[in-house]
């Protein structure tokens, strides 16, 4: 593991790190309240910092250079908490009941942690509200759901509007990584499009975003109205197949990228399954994908499920990395010249969508 030679020190007193404003040492004070931790790990990866500070008394005290577009961890056996390397003096305590980093003066880390406890009010909020509706006698199982479907979509809809603002206002920071990262996959594409383009060149070199622009690339690359991208994969039986095999062949064909650890993914197969026995023939098929799968688990999971159709097996990360596919199961339909018809199926949609173009049997 590489590290990075930092300044470590520990004291009794560590209390008496000076206090003031921003500079380019973040000095970190902190208590570790968990019994038997002689010390604790300091990560800054960013930094190149993976470093082992010593406790004593349950005490510990480090200092790292100052960048405010970055994150750090600070490790103690299983407890950890996550912080800005602001340029302030952070006080931290570590905790199993709740970890936590409090600043010496109003900056990028008082951002975090404002924002910090904002998610967890929601969360909270989030929780009492279902548990209240699920206690609700009065209301049927049906209603239930419907209720708490509703108030998801709310919740959602007020959680994007609210990290799309703090995007805006801290473009410069790390509080904006944290935004983006609780938007990524409940916002729409142009919406996520939108939050990483505000960010500053410097936030913008952070890896994670570098990766969500190569896929908002693939996907503009590969939406709907577009002719879909071939791949070529070695299957399970070492077997070159392209994805051209299955599509663009004059049918209209279902894709559905999964893999057998995917819970959502296996509860679409049923719905994949209607549709398939209903429509299939001389212009129309279904076709499944792995993705990030044992090629041994897959065939299993098909077997079990009752996957008969045509499948890829051992795809890996090549299509997600084409199709920008962050999650799954992502089902999509393509029309019999290959143009991308639809994305992102799910559920009754699935066969909304192929009725439009397909006769049942």
């Amino acid at each position: 593991m590489k590290k990075k030679i930092i300044f470590a020190a520990f004291t009794a007193a560590v209390g008496v790190v000076s206090c003031g404003r921003p500079s380019n040492v973040t000095k970190i004070a902190g208590v570790s309240e968990i019994e038997g931790i002689d010390e604790v790990n300091v990560v800054v990866k960013q930094m190149d910092i993976d470093t082992l500070v010593p406790v004593v008394d349950g005490k510990f005290a480090v200092e790292i250079p100052a960048d405010v577009t970055v994150f750090g961890t600070i490790q103690a056996g299983n407890n950890g908490v996550r912080f800005i390397p602001d340029g302030t003096k952070l006080d931290v305590v570590i905790s199993e009941a709740e970890s936590t980093v409090k600043s010496s003066y109003r900056f990028v880390q008082e951002e975090f942690a404002k924002y910090q406890e904002y998610e967890k009010s929601v969360s909270e909020d989030l929780k009492a509200k279902i548990k209240e509706i699920r206690e609700n006698v009065e209301l049927t199982a049906e209603e239930q759901e419907k209720k708490i479907e509703e108030l998801y979509e709310a919740v959602i809809d007020e959680f994007s509007s609210y990290n799309m603002d703090v995007v805006k206002k801290n473009v410069d920071n790390a509080v904006s990584l944290a935004a983006v990262q609780n938007i990524v996959n409940i916002a729409s594409d142009e919406d996520i499009d939108e939050a990483v383009g505000h960010l500053s060149e410097k936030v913008s070199e952070n890896p994670y975003v570098q990766s969500l622009k190569k896929s908002i690339a693939a996907k503009k690359a590969t939406a709907e109205g577009k002719m879909f991208t071939d791949f070529t994969v070695e299957d399970s039986d070492g077997k070159t197949v392209k994805f051209s095999d299955f599509v663009g062949k004059g049918k209209y064909v279902l894709v559905d990228f999964w893999a057998s650890w995917c819970g959502p993914c296996k509860r679409e197969i049923p719905n994949i399954k209607t549709v398939y026995d209903k429509y299939k023939g001389k212009d129309f098929d279904v076709l499944s994908v792995a993705v990030w799968d044992r090629p041994e688990d897959t065939k299993a999971a098909a077997k079990e499920h009752g996957v008969v159709w045509s499948q890829i097996i051992n795809a890996q990360q090549v299509p997600t990395s084409i199709y920008g596919i962050d999650g799954i199961p992502h089902i999509m339909l393509i029309g019999p010249d290959g143009i991308i018809l639809k994305r992102g199926l799910r559920g009754d949609d699935i066969e909304e969508e192929v009725a439009r173009y397909v006769k049942a049997n």
